[in-house]
């Protein structure tokens, strides 16, 4: 019988894991512009600090999903960019350009080593995605050697606003997290 997921990481409570630094600026505007307290869960409800990686405030002078502030597709990409720039867990593709001829990118975010073997998990997902293809025994061998790609999309459509604003604090998040929760 094959598996088709495996766990990643146990999920433990954020209280017990070790503290990383907060944005404290960042984390109290989180708190101030969130409507309702049941959105805060302790997932969502700060940011971490990182003396290297610049938050969405830092670069773009206010927070993800700030009140009356939309962030052009432009800087939206310059950002993801930059988060390549100052953080290893993070890579940006050029994928095509839409029918403005304005670009269209993929953002990248696992560990160092996962991204030093991408070739090597593309082909490991490739040869699971056909179960035809792959007898049971190799696919175990796979599925202990790879790792599941997570795959988010935002702004697809114009009127759709939040999605590329919770995408650009998500990478930050993903890109500077210490904590095991994210696994790799």
């Amino acid at each position: 019988m094959r598996v088709a997921f495996r766990p990643l990481a146990v999920l433990v409570s954020v209280c017990a894991l070790p503290a990383q630094p907060l944005d404290e600026g960042y984390t109290k505007k989180i708190r101030e512009a969130t409507t309702s307290p049941m959105f805060l869960t302790e997932l969502v409800d700060h940011l971490p600090a990182s003396p290297a990686v610049p938050t969405p405030e830092k670069f773009l002078g206010y927070i993800a999903g700030a009140e009356n502030r939309l962030t052009y597709a432009r800087d939206v990409h310059q950002y993801m960019r930059e988060l390549a720039r100052t953080s290893p867990r993070v890579r940006v593709l050029p994928v095509g350009q839409t029918e403005e001829g304005r670009e269209m990118i993929l953002v990248l975010v696992s560990s160092e080593e996962n991204l030093k073997r991408l070739d090597r998990l593309k082909q490991i997902t490739a040869h699971l995605a056909d179960p035809r293809r792959t007898p049971d025994a190799e696919a175990e061998k796979l599925i202990s050697e790879g790792v599941p790609f997570y795959w988010a999309t935002g702004a697809i459509h114009s009127p759709e606003t939040g999605s590329p604003e919770m995408l650009r604090e998500l990478a930050y998040r993903l890109a500077v997290t210490e904590s095991p929760l994210y696994g790799n």
